[in-house]
């Protein structure tokens, strides 16, 4: 089966699937965009309600999802869990590159190990970080080219914003102890600790604490750090104090995770919000703070860095194509241009000025 200039986006009807999907048709009109998904009718219904090529049925749970696909798409995006890598290596065994923004670090491993045995000869992007590696990639953009001494990722969460249930899943386990890296060297650190005190936009100052990312480890396979860690706040204080104590208490691990879940996960009406993080990168007396703010929120930002990671994949707008093989966002030899795209599709990046020492009052563009 030949392939097409059709882009395949699994789970294309969801929250951020959708506007993946409808991101790639707005900016490149002559790429064909098919929304795959389990339930075929809505898929279609997506497809046509959004004027996109057309929709698939694909089940992740299949032995081969890609089986029946004809014609074969150029790419895949994979905005669902994959949990058992079937879809993978249904990609993977048809040289069909594939970008997944939804494997948390584990999983990843499990990427490692799923195409071990295989020829692969067609890239693999694991955009799994956070807002599907957008942090990352500001990491390493900003970087200047020398691993760092340490890079801290803090994230401000509105309870406004809108977002999917892959979402919430990655919080379910927040409270289970993980490794970080720090001066070149694993530690185990409990999830919800080790809190301190950083200022966002608008003067907003909230306690963020640690939990498990995938940039965390991927930023200092790939070079860009000696150490990182990654911590979060709700933009809401009552909220964000009950969510930590309730951690800390012991309490959310005697829950069940489907009750974690639903607390987690409240998919009522929501009017939208910003979403926002702060990349800190030190090297030694040097500290540089880059403000990302995304006004269409979460979803929007995970998006726009999904789409980044296509153009790469595909080679398109000029993009330098990673190896075959897995590899990360970060990995881009012209990671720049990932920012220049992001920013062309409303995220803005801002450098910090040095002598606000964490606070978030914006300097200069970045």
């Amino acid at each position: 089966m030949a392939k097409s200039n059709r882009v395949l986006v699994v789970g294309g009807y969801g929250t951020v699937g959708m506007l993946i999907s409808d991101l790639i048709a707005r900016r490149h009109p002559d790429v064909d965009v098919v929304v795959g998904g389990r339930r075929f009718v809505t898929a279609e219904a997506a497809a046509r309600l959004h004027g996109l090529a057309g929709a698939l049925r694909i089940d992740v749970t299949d032995d081969d999802p890609l089986a029946d696909v004809d014609p074969l798409p150029a790419a895949v995006v994979v905005a669902v869990n994959d949990h058992n890598d079937r879809l993978l290596h249904s990609a993977a065994r048809r040289g069909i590159p594939l970008v997944d923004i939804a494997r948390w670090l584990a999983r990843i491993e499990d990427a490692h190990r799923t195409l071990a045995q295989e020829r692969v000869t067609a890239p693999v992007v694991l955009a799994s970080g956070w807002m599907a590696s957008a942090a990352a990639v500001t990491a390493a953009a900003h970087g200047g080219g020398v691993p760092a001494d340490h890079v801290d990722i803090d994230i401000l969460l509105s309870l406004k914003d809108k977002t999917g249930p892959d979402s919430a899943t990655g919080f379910v386990d927040v409270h289970l102890p993980f490794e970080l890296w720090e001066r070149g060297e694993a530690r185990t650190v409990r999830g919800m600790s080790e809190p301190r005190p950083v200022t966002f936009s608008n003067g907003q100052t909230r306690s963020c604490s640690l939990f498990s990312s995938p940039e965390q480890a991927t930023l200092v396979t790939t070079g860009h750090a000696r150490g990182v860690s990654v911590r979060m706040a709700f933009d809401n204080r009552p909220t964000n104090a009950a969510f930590t104590a309730l951690v800390n208490s012991g309490l959310w691990a005697r829950l069940s995770k489907e009750r974690r879940f639903g607390i987690l996960h409240s998919p009522g009406e929501k009017d939208g919000a910003p979403h926002e993080f702060v990349v800190t990168i030190k090297n030694g007396p040097d500290t540089r703070r880059i403000l990302v703010k995304d006004p269409e929120g979460q979803a929007h930002l995970t998006a726009a860095g999904a789409v980044t990671q296509l153009e790469r994949v595909l080679g398109l707008n000029g993009r330098d194509q990673p190896n075959p093989g897995i590899s990360f966002p970060e990995d881009a030899k012209d990671v720049m241009a990932d920012v220049a795209a992001m920013e062309s599709m409303g995220v803005r990046f801002t450098e910090l000025s040095r002598s606000q020492a964490g606070s978030a009052a914006p300097a200069r563009t970045a």
